[in-house]
């Protein structure tokens, strides 16, 4: 999903703003939490929900806190 200035987004858009603000790839976050490519490509697109454990994960490895993730620092 693409938002223009000033729309909401939500914790996956963030996920995917970082992931490419870092310079990682879907393969790298995959490789990096030991999942398959198509398992995280799912989750950025909706597709397959994350457990709290890759949630978590996920945000140690993009270097954000759960609030920024959540958009609670907005």
């Amino acid at each position: 999903m693409i938002y223009q200035e000033g729309e909401a987004m939500d914790y996956l858009d963030r996920f995917r703003k970082r992931r490419k603000e870092i310079g990682l790839r879907q393969t790298d976050v995959s490789a990096a939490l030991g999942l398959g490519r198509s398992t995280y490509s799912m989750y950025e697109t909706r597709k397959n929900k994350m457990d709290v454990e890759t949630f978590a994960a996920i945000c140690r490895l993009l270097c954000i806190t759960p609030d920024e993730a959540l958009g609670f620092d907005e």
